[in-house]
């Protein structure tokens, strides 16, 4: 993360560097169209691989499993498909190489996800993947407190009814 900010400042610079020395050997006119020419490219891949990401991510999900899998292709492919559209060839060749499924499930193996279900919310628990490993159940945590039965009012006689609130109503004249 320390690395982000220095990347985020010197990619224009290594973006700029690339024109000139692109526009040096193949011209100006050249470069214009190769930068054109990706940013189409990349609006068609992201349209035909996306749908093809969604279409496996609800399959996955009518299974009843979560898509994991799919929705980190899905993020995958979309800031793919923005480094294609945003000029320069430094940011292009990274979202060349995020269309390519070898190196999304590099990545994919590479990042720690987490995944919990409602159910698994309401527990406390919640199933982790590490990459392409199996899911390690994380069991719920144990919360201790006190507590007390309530039941609904009409259950309850007169005599276990609560006060009534005087808060909110206006004081009572004499």
């Amino acid at each position: 993360m320390r690395l982000f900010l220095p990347i985020l400042l010197l990619l224009p610079l290594i973006e700029i560097a690339g024109f000139v020395i692109v526009g040096g050997e193949i011209g100006v006119f050249s470069t214009l169209a190769l930068i054109l020419l990706t940013g189409m490219a990349g609006i068609l891949l992201l349209r035909r691989q996306g749908f093809d990401t969604l279409r496996r991510a609800q399959a996955r999900m009518n299974q009843g499993e979560p898509p994991v899998r799919e929705v980190f292709d899905g993020i995958c492919l979309a800031l793919a498909g923005v480094l294609l559209i945003v000029p320069g060839f430094l940011t292009d060749i990274i979202g060349v190489l995020l269309f390519l499924p070898p190196v999304r499930s590099w990545a994919y193996g590479r990042a720690h996800i987490k995944v919990r279900t409602a159910a698994d919310v309401r527990r406390g628990g919640g199933y982790e993947w590490r990459g392409d490993s199996q899911p390690r159940y994380r069991g719920p945590e144990v919360i201790e407190g006190e507590y007390r039965e309530v039941r609904p009012a009409d259950e309850r006689g007169p005599e276990e009814l609560p006060p009534p609130d005087n808060r909110w109503r206006p004081p009572q004249r004499d």
